[in-house]
């Protein structure tokens, strides 16, 4: 594999109900997503900054995540989601069409981040495709 954008991993940095942060320390990231989400990184040549990845169940009841969420530990061990900071819709546009080349075809848009998961055992896509028309910045 070529340069790891995420040294720091993908691990779960969670919030209880009640807002009582904790650190359960899980980090059982699918490695092709990693994979995917390195080469989007190359491709995108910014830096892009992960909110959420790995979850423990309390800190997805605690941000009112899915019960089935992609962030949390799937069938086959791994989690397979990341939540994605967004600075502007071009950005989101970018890194949607990106990450969409690459074969990834769940996507949750929302004005402050990109969902994206590659979880086959949940329905896809997530939401209907959106086609963004990219538009230079400036």
């Amino acid at each position: 594999m070529g340069k790891d954008y995420f040294p720091e991993g993908f691990r779960c940095h969670g919030v209880e109900p009640g807002g009582v942060i904790h650190d359960c320390g899980l980090d059982v990231f699918d490695p092709k997503m990693r994979t995917l989400l390195n080469t989007a990184r190359y491709i995108f040549n910014r830096p892009i900054i992960i909110n959420s990845a790995c979850r423990c169940a309390a800190h997805n009841l605690a941000v009112g995540g899915a019960k089935h969420s992609a962030h949390l530990v799937g069938p086959d061990g791994f989690c397979h989601a990341v939540d994605i900071k967004v600075i502007s819709d071009i950005t989101r546009a970018e890194l949607h069409e990106i990450l969409s080349h690459l074969g990834i075809r769940r996507f949750e848009i929302s004005d402050r981040h990109l969902h994206s998961d590659n979880a086959v055992w949940l329905p896809t896509p997530l939401l209907k495709a959106i086609t963004f028309d990219i538009v230079p910045e400036g």
